[in-house]
This record gives structure tokens, C-alpha cells and sequence, in this order.
């Protein structure tokens, strides 16, 4: 392929231009959507995922209760629930180390125990700055994704969200993560990652139902769908979009999840267990929930939203 002018490509975008084209800004914020979507036998007890974001905070967290710790007597979304109430409490914002809200919950369920078992993906903005900081343990994911000009040989030339940063998922074996319970002992080999943000940035993050269901290219196809938007200047017209993004990609996953041995559809999950020798047809239903936010430039304004997902469902917290 011949290499096409730079300014033919750009001249058919609207990209941030200016100094916030050309290095982060020092004063950020996050507009979150979220969306959560319980597997439909545990739509009655709110399922066993859990997340949190907070705008004026710019800090954010998923978990997934694993459900080989459920028995008849615990049940895997407390845990899960109580885990991300406690860091929820214990991130105020600041630039305090993840790994010391991590240490600071690990008392707390010594305290106060809680039986099950749960991976955890938290992560904040950092205030006055531009570094995001994400602490993973086990099989949720996060993605930043940069919004740039890309020529494709049908379509043309898109503003198309690029990766700058995708979190690994942590596996003792196949379909088995790493995970934390009361004890917390696998705390230590949390994976602690930052990227730089700019204005403009997409976040995603989200449990194993979207992931073991969409590939990361679909995700990118969905935020790549409503770039202008996203990066509108009017505020309102951005959340209505992040809530859109975080709505859509939330219903594919669980769609998809629906569609259970299913033969010749493509799926992450079927995708994995085909290389460990596995034969894994169609969907993989499960608990579904997704944050999506968009970098917006300036401090926070006030009215910002703090959502708890199901975190209501916590009496002990």
C-alpha cells in the first residue's frame, strides 16, 4: 500500500488540535457510564459482579464473585460487593497507592469476614495530573483507547480507537483466575499498570461476561461508532454518549452470552479453550458489567454522578 499525505488524512477528521493535540493536559476528569446485566438465574439476588465509578473522584472498580467458591451457604456476590465497597470508601482521589487501598480492604474483611471469593480491577485519574493508574487481579479487564486518524481500505479514513493500554488477565489454568477472598493473600500479585491520559481517551473496563463474549476489536468498533460524540464539547451531549457506549456494549455481551453452544460463532472464551484442547461452541453466559468513560479536559465540574452499581445489595458496609 502507498503511504497517504498526512494532511489529506486529517483534513477529513474532527481530532482534538492544539496544545491538548500535543501533550495531556494537567487538569482532567472522567465522565463514566455503566451498565450492568445479571445472569438471569441470579437476577433476584443481583447477580455476583459488582462495580463502581465516581466522577468527582475519577475513581472506578469492577469485580466478579468466581462461582466455584458458591455453596449453600456463600454466595460469591458478597464478596464481590464487599470487596469494591471498601475500596470504593478508600479511594478519596488522592495519589495514595492502589496497593495501599488494597492493604487498607484486606483489614477490613479481616475485621469483619465475609465469605467467597472475587477478582478486582480498580483504578483512578489522578487529580491535577494525567496518569491513570489500574490495579488487576484475575480476569477483568481495562482498555484506554486513543481516537486517531486510520485509513481502511473500505470506509475510508475513520477516527479509530487505538490501544494504549490493555490489562493482561491473570490465570492459574484455563477459566481458572486469579482471585481474592477473606484472606487476600493473592493481593501481592495484583498487576499494578499506568498509562498517560489525553483529552479525548476512551476507558473501558469491564468483567468477564464481556470479555470471555466480544473481542477487543468489537469493543473498538462500538466506541469507534460514536467518536463525535464522545468528544463533543457539550458536556451533556458527551455523558449522553458514554451512556450509550456503555449501554451497547453491556447488551452485545449479553446477547452474545445468550446464544449458548451455538456452533460457528466466534467468541473470545471459545477462542481460549480451543487452544488449551478444548471444544467450546457459541457464548459463555454469565453475569454482565461494564464501565466506559471518556477523558474530558478541566477539573471536575460540580454535579458530577458517583455510581454504585449493585452495591446497594451490602448491609454490612
Amino acid at each position: 500500500l502507498s503511504a497517504l499525505p498526512r494532511r489529506s488524512m486529517l483534513g477529513t477528521l474532527r481530532l482534538p488540535s492544539g496544545p491538548l493535540a500535543r501533550q495531556p493536559s494537567r487538569s482532567l476528569h472522567l465522565l463514566f457510564g455503566a451498565c450492568g446485566i445479571p445472569h438471569p438465574s441470579k437476577a433476584a439476588k443481583g447477580g455476583e459482579d459488582a462495580f463502581f465509578c465516581d466522577e468527582a473522584k475519577g475513581t472506578f472498580g469492577v469485580a466478579d464473585g468466581v462461582g466455584g467458591s458458591a455453596s449453600a451457604f456463600v454466595d460469591p456476590g458478597e464478596f464481590s460487593r464487599a470487596l469494591l465497597r471498601s475500596c470504593d470508601e478508600r479511594l478519596d482521589g488522592s495519589c495514595e497507592a492502589l496497593r495501599a487501598v488494597l492493604a487498607g480492604t484486606a483489614q477490613r474483611l479481616r475485621e469483619a469476614p465475609v465469605a467467597g471469593s472475587s477478582t478486582l480491577l480498580v483504578g483512578q485519574l489522578e487529580p491535577e495530573g494525567a496518569t491513570l493508574r489500574l490495579l488487576n487481579i484475575g480476569d477483568c479487564g481495562a482498555m484506554l483507547l486513543r481516537p486517531a486518524a486510520r485509513r481502511f481500505r473500505a470506509g475510508g479514513t475513520v477516527a479509530w480507537p487505538r490501544v494504549v493500554l490493555r490489562t493482561a488477565e491473570q490465570t492459574h489454568y484455563f477459566n481458572c483466575p486469579y482471585q481474592l477472598d477473606g484472606e487476600m493473600e493473592q493481593a501481592a500479585d495484583a498487576d499494578e499498570v499506568r498509562a498517560t491520559a489525553r483529552v479525548g481517551d476512551v476507558l473501558l473496563v469491564a468483567t468477564d461476561g464481556v470479555l470471555d463474549n466480544l473481542f477487543d476489536s468489537a469493543l473498538q468498533m462500538e466506541v469507534a461508532r460514536r467518536v463525535p460524540q464522545l468528544q463533543a464539547a457539550d458536556e451533556a451531549a458527551a455523558r449522553e454518549a458514554v451512556d450509550a457506549l456503555a449501554a451497547a456494549i453491556g447488551e452485545a455481551a449479553a446477547a452474545t452470552g445468550a446464544r449458548e453452544d451455538e456452533e460457528g460463532l466466534p467468541t473470545p472464551f471459545a477462542a481460549a479453550a480451543a487452544q488449551e484442547g478444548y471444544t467450546f461452541h457459541g457464548g459463555k453466559r454469565d453475569d454482565v458489567a461494564v464501565l466506559a468513560g471518556v477523558v474530558r479536559a478541566g477539573p471536575p465540574p460540580a454535579g458530577l454522578r458517583r455510581r454504585l452499581g449493585n452495591l446497594e445489595y451490602v448491609d454490612s458496609y
